[in-house]
């Protein structure tokens, strides 16, 4: 994303740390690692990002310069959020200013200022792609009745994996809930279904029923290992609070190294501007291997 030199000015006075030349906030080199890694699927150790030198300052400044504007958007943002977080950092009236202007202005950019280079992505640190893959080879060939249960327990293991708090299946007055995950400060509930044929209008009805009987401002997402029909979705219709997802979606992801937050975000957004809520993996991601 182009960026001027008064708003590299005010990245350096949001996030560079005042006591230290060079150092985001107070992240060593191993945490901001790991923050990146987990917080944003970013691989900010990568060459890339060394263009202008190696300090934690530069590598920063490297990606927001080149990266897209919703990746810059999502990396200012979450810093903001874990500047809020240190007890000793401070943060005055005319730092909340700039970051409001900051949001603003990255939010503003016409297409020629907003365009940037996809980040370097990485799955956090610990995924094993091939021993989830391997899960869902076993489900198959597992009786029927037992493939439901076991696609829950392999979701909540891989929500698990993303660090994204997940709850397993509950109950509340006769209603099942398949489980439940945090991203972005936001709840979502579960619907997993694991079928021989793709779900349909009713299923999809029936839990955006349940989410109709929570907070105004629950979320779901349902996930359907075969998909789902046109039909369904044409009838089920737009606006609703429900992101889709199926086992295409996931085998790919997997396969390609892809994070599940991210797949979530971008799913999430794309849902925000068109108003379609299954967008394929492969719409979002058109050169991944199949």
């Amino acid at each position: 994303m182009k960026l001027t030199e008064s708003d590299i000015k005010n990245i350096n006075q949001l996030f560079e740390d005042p006591n230290n030349a060079g150092y985001v906030l107070n992240f060593t080199n191993k945490s901001m690692r790991e923050f990146f890694e987990s917080e944003l699927s970013i691989d900010i150790d990568n060459d890339i990002y060394r263009k202008d030198g190696d300090s934690k300052m530069k590598r920063l400044r490297c990606l927001l310069k080149q990266d897209d504007r919703e990746t810059v958007l999502r990396v200012v943002t979450r810093l903001w959020e874990y500047r809020k977080t240190i007890p000793d950092n401070v943060i005055t009236a005319q730092d909340d200013a700039v970051y409001g202007r900051l949001i603003s202005k990255i939010q503003g950019a016409d297409s020629l200022a907003a365009a940037g280079k996809t980040p370097a992505l990485i799955v956090p640190t610990g995924i094993d792609n091939n021993y989830f893959l391997k899960g869902l080879e076993t489900l198959h060939n597992q009786p029927p009745h037992q493939r439901g249960h076991s696609f829950e327990l392999w979701l909540n293991e891989l929500f698990t994996a993303f660090y994204l708090s997940p709850k397993g299946a509950f109950r509340l007055k006769g209603e099942q809930i398949d489980g439940s995950f945090l991203l972005n400060n936001e709840t979502y509930l579960v619907e997993a279904k694991w079928h021989s044929t793709k779900t349909g209008n009713a299923d999809l009805h029936a839990f955006h029923g349940k989410l109709d009987q929570k907070i105004s401002w629950a979320r779901g997402v349902f996930i359907s290992w075969a998909g789902f029909t046109k039909s369904g979705l044409d009838a089920w219709g737009r606006g609703k609070k429900v992101i889709c997802v199926s086992g295409y979606d996931l085998v790919l992801m997997l396969k390609n190294n892809i994070s599940f937050r991210m797949l979530m975000e971008e799913k999430i957004r794309r849902a925000a501007e068109t108003g379609n809520l299954y967008i394929k993996i492969d719409e979002i991601y058109p050169d991944i291997v199949k």
